[in-house]
């Protein structure tokens, strides 16, 4: 599923384009060779319904990646992940949702299928999608606080209401008391425990997660779903981002990319 696929083609021709000098410009050899290393290391097996597919397929020229080719021939999302990478600005456009299925997908299967189908089920099941966004958020949660950085155990939060599992992690990353960055940032960061309690109360309140009576009102406007969907995303997105970059070893962390040093023939420079 493309999160931006109905982006307009202009912007798409225009971005690929300067995603496109940006890879070239990011090889000290501008060798066909280092364009393919990097872009393989954003290719993606994945089994789908009784068959394997990928993400993306290489394309080639005079035996030799096509660079433009095969970006344009990615998903528009992707495109947009890999500019932000390479430092190319994308106006308008924030890939929150993107970024954070690429977290979960590494770090939690099972919280990645959730949010898949929270984001499917936006329009046609709203109050489903609404429960779905809400669990992710837990199972980001916990993921982050199974960190042995952490005081709490998985016993403790095992069965842990949202409501509680935003409180345990708010307290554990001292969120709302850091002194290196501005106080309204410091405020902000202390409404995280109500959030993530009012998402729990949608879902318990609000979906049919744990029943309903004939007259109890069910969310069933796809934009409280879509709202909520955006909330839990940027909510469980910060909370990953600020972990790993305060608690996560470095060695633990995905390494940047490096341009390889070998020995580049004539034939292998791209003009």
């Amino acid at each position: 599923m493309d999160d931006y696929s109905d982006i307009s083609p202009r912007y798409m021709m225009e971005l690929i384009a300067q995603v496109q000098t940006a890879i070239w410009d990011m090889l000290p050899t501008r060798s066909y060779s280092g364009a393919r290393q990097y872009i393989e290391k954003w290719h993606r097996d994945y089994y789908d319904e009784g068959c394997w597919e990928s993400n993306f397929t290489i394309r080639e020229i005079d035996n030799h990646i096509d660079v433009g080719e095969t970006l344009h021939h990615m998903p528009n999302s992707l495109v947009i992940q890999i500019a932000m990478d390479l430092g190319v600005d994308t106006p308008n456009f924030i890939p929150c949702i993107p970024k954070f299925k690429n977290i979960l997908k590494e770090q939690n299967k099972t919280a990645y299928q959730n949010f898949e189908r929270a984001i499917k089920n936006v329009y046609e099941n709203p109050d489903e999608s609404v429960a779905l966004a809400a669990s992710t958020l837990e199972s980001i949660i916990k993921t982050i606080l199974a960190d042995a950085a952490f005081s709490v155990t998985s016993a403790k939060i095992k069965n842990l209401s949202l409501t509680k599992l935003t409180a345990a992690i708010v307290k554990e990353l001292g969120l709302g008391s850091e002194t290196d960055c501005p106080p309204e940032i410091a405020t902000l960061a202390s409404q995280l425990r109500g959030l993530g309690a009012t998402i729990d109360d949608l879902r318990s309140d609000k979906s049919t997660a744990h029943g309903k009576g004939h007259e109890d009102y069910v969310i069933d406007d796809p934009l409280w779903a879509n709202f909520v969907v955006n909330i839990a995303t940027t909510l469980g997105l910060f909370l990953w981002e600020y972990y790993e970059k305060k608690y996560r070893p470095v060695a633990e962390r995905p390494t940047t990319y490096q341009a390889p040093s070998v020995e580049v023939l004539t034939e292998d420079i791209p003009f």
